[in-house]
């Protein structure tokens, strides 16, 4: 018998999600005689809405230009082992900046949540310090039971809120740091009811104890209000009560709920605000001395560690703060693992996302035998007209190469001052000198990310790859905002198939992102916030953080050299498209800044800037053009419909697709938009998906937990 033929699978997209289910498939066994791999992506980049890119202009240092703030949460594990392996594959030498999966990565235990002072602003920096334990993400990719993460979020919440500055635990199961006196006392009734949580929340014990300490916190604050606590101290009692306020409310909505049986999906029909508000509505019902119960759990769904989960998400509808916009079961799920961190809270990367993320996995791949055709805009996906099934795939080549033969080289080697071996990056625009035409392409400004089927680019040609001869299996890593376009005529084809719900169901946010390059380190411009992540400011810039260890993954060179960089992120409300959008993030800005350099860089605010900012305090790639500094650092909207980021709101889980749900037997699903156990944006939740989209193609999906 002859050996058996391999499957051609065809990748559509070059995001997280479809360039983990390329991955994993490679790490099947004997692979490479069951599939032949090609990945077809719009433009001259990887990566999808985490794609970067370097700016190789003289002046400019090589600066790295993101879509956003991205950084890896502690509860990373798919993407952490997604990346360990590529990193082994591409063996790189000792001398490389970032030789191993840890050297590309720089933990960051440090947060700031902005709480509300007296007159309800978002002025309070609350500074929360996270100790590292002993775990490593990625060595297990359970999703750890919801009893487990209950203990850590109480044992985490009540501590945290018990002081400024905290360090709750050195490693699992170990016991928390005691608080300084005057708060002593209090941690010590507290950590006893973190004894008293047992597997079986609905213990009736629990919720008495829980209500016992309430009232003792209460007491405690009564009887301290004149004393020696002072404004501060009371600000500590009131986060405090606020916890354990939290912690009751969760308790008694996870056991009335039954998520413990039913799971998280259970109460996704809920907005996470409305659950929340429910059951705090009825926890606060037991004291009266609180006054109108109305108003106290109100308090409560306000309450910085719940509305920062808002910012981290991107959950508001249409960037309004006023429409909050979260499944609770997602967002309890969400919350729940962003405290059960392993090794550490965050882990910031040591060079930009394209860098560390995205350029090891495709060297790895492209090590591996799979193929990559750039510049390939997939336009349709056709259903064959008598059956269930993938027959095409409609795609236009944006430009023709010079050396078609040889394919396109899309890495860029940036050096990195006191490194032998360079960073391999991707740029900001394509290489040109690889196009046919490139030259004039360049003088033309000619963007292939921005073409969508409402902006055809000029000189596609039109191409189209046939099921049986070009293609046996197919995998959409395109996100929803894309797919919108391309499986346009799903929802009716299919009409037994989630297509239409979903389409109906995921909403998609436009999002802004900032950076500027300083001429003085963060804490010199006065903050508080000196290498540390910040969110709950104001929007739409609403998340910010000071990313300086950025600078030596950069290119600058001489004495004239930036000191700091801060990179911002939010919603952008009723964006509009091209360069619109990019208008009025910029105006965003401006308006920003202009409120709120005084509350975070006090030496560098100047109330004649035109932005708060003093310019000079901004670092010019170009001091000799004059004119705005600001339009010279890097500010964009990312309003593509692939770049729109995917929401988890109320009703919408049960219209997600798995990976083997397409409704048609030769198309498999990878994508943060997918049901694939965290269905949230993230890299994490991406990287899930291909994991089950590989899995799926090789007939061994198993089901969610």
């Amino acid at each position: 018998m002859g050996a058996e033929k391999k499957q051609r699978i065809a990748v559509l997209g070059g995001g997280i999600g479809a360039l983990s289910a390329a991955f994993y498939l490679t790490e099947q066994p004997g692979w490479q005689d069951k599939y032949e791999i090609t990945v077809y992506q719009q433009g001259w980049r990887l990566g999808g809405k985490c794609a970067s890119g370097h700016d190789m202009r003289p002046g400019y240092g090589n600066r790295i230009y993101e879509h956003g703030l991205h950084i890896f949460a502690g509860w990373y594990d798919q993407a952490f082992q997604l990346l360990r392996l590529a990193y082994d594959e591409i063996a790189r030498p000792k001398n490389h900046p970032n030789c191993t999966l840890w050297q590309a990565f720089t933990p960051q235990d440090t947060i700031t949540l902005m709480d509300l002072d007296m007159q309800g602003l978002a002025t309070l920096p609350w500074l929360l310090d996270f100790s590292p334990n002993y775990d490593v993400p990625g060595n297990s990719l359970a999703i750890p039971p919801l009893a487990e993460l209950i203990h850590e979020l109480l044992g985490a919440l009540l501590h945290y809120s018990a002081s400024t500055h905290t360090t709750p635990h050195g490693g699992r199961g170990a016991a928390p740091a005691p608080v300084e006196s005057p708060l002593q006392r209090l941690w010590e009734i507290i950590t006893g009811i973190i004894q008293k949580i047992k597997d079986d929340i609905q213990d009736m014990e629990v919720h008495f104890a829980l209500r016992a300490v309430v009232s003792e916190i209460e007491n405690y604050a009564r009887a301290q209000f004149q004393g020696q606590l002072g404004p501060a101290g009371m600000f500590q009692l009131n986060r405090a009560l606020m916890a354990i306020y939290l912690a009751q409310t969760m308790v008694r909505g996870i056991a009335e709920d039954h998520v413990m049986e039913k799971g998280y999906d259970a109460i996704d029909h809920y907005e996470w605000s409305e659950w929340l508000y429910k059951h705090a509505l009825e926890v606060a019902k037991l004291y009266p001395e609180w006054g109108n119960p109305q108003d106290r759990a109100r308090d409560l769904i306000t309450w910085v560690p719940m509305s920062s989960l808002y910012d981290y998400a991107f959950a508001y509808r249409d960037g309004d703060p006023s429409k909050p916009y979260f499944g609770a079961g997602t967002a309890l799920r969400a919350g729940l693992l962003m405290i059960s961190y392993k090794g550490h809270f965050f882990y910031r990367m040591r060079g930009a996302m394209g860098d560390v993320v995205i350029a090891p996995v495709y060297l790895a791949l492209l090590k591996r035998g799979v193929k990559f055709n750039f510049f390939s805009r997939i336009t349709a996906l056709n259903i064959d007209d008598h059956a269930d099934t993938l027959a095409s795939i409609d795609y236009v080549e944006q430009v023709r190469l010079k050396d078609p033969a040889a394919g396109y080289k899309p890495l860029v080697d940036v050096p990195v001052p006191g490194w032998d071996v360079p960073l391999e990056g991707w740029p900001i625009e394509p290489l040109w000198e690889q196009l046919d035409g490139g030259e004039a392409l360049k003088q033309q400004q000619r963007d292939f990310e921005s073409d969508h089927l409402g902006q055809s680019g000029a000189g596609d040609i039109p191409r189209r790859l046939t099921a049986g001869i070009d293609f046996d299996k197919a995998i959409v890593g395109i996100s929803v905002g894309g797919l919108k376009e391309v499986c346009a005529s799903f929802p009716a084809r299919l009409p037994h198939s989630k297509w239409g719900e979903m389409f109906d169901a995921l909403t998609l946010s436009a999002t802004c992102a900032m950076q500027i390059w300083t001429r003085r380190t963060v804490s010199d411009m006065g903050s508080d916030n000196s290498d540390r992540t910040l969110t709950g400011a104001a929007q739409p810039y609403s998340s910010w953080s000071d990313m300086s260890h950025l600078l030596g993954r950069e290119n600058w060179r001489g004495e004239e050299r930036p000191m700091g960089v801060i990179y911002f992120c939010g919603q952008i409300l009723d964006a509009n498209g091209g360069h619109s959008a990019n208008e009025q993030a910029y105006d965003a800005a401006v308006s920003w800044l202009k409120s709120n350099t005084v509350l975070y860089w006090t030496e560098a605010f100047s109330d004649t800037s035109p932005y708060g900012l003093d310019p000079s305090s901004m670092f010019d790639p170009e001091p000799e053009a004059g004119g705005d500094v600001l339009k010279r650092q890097y500010i964009r909207a990312n309003v593509n419909p692939s770049d729109l980021y995917v929401q988890s709101p109320p009703k919408s889980v049960h219209t997600r697709m798995d990976a083997d749900q397409s409704g048609l037997p030769n198309l498999f699903l990878a994508g943060d938009w997918t049901l694939n156990g965290l269905n949230s944006g993230c890299a994490e939740s991406a990287a899930r998906s291909g994991w089950r989209c590989a899995q799926a193609i090789a007939g061994t999906l198993p089901p969610l937990a």
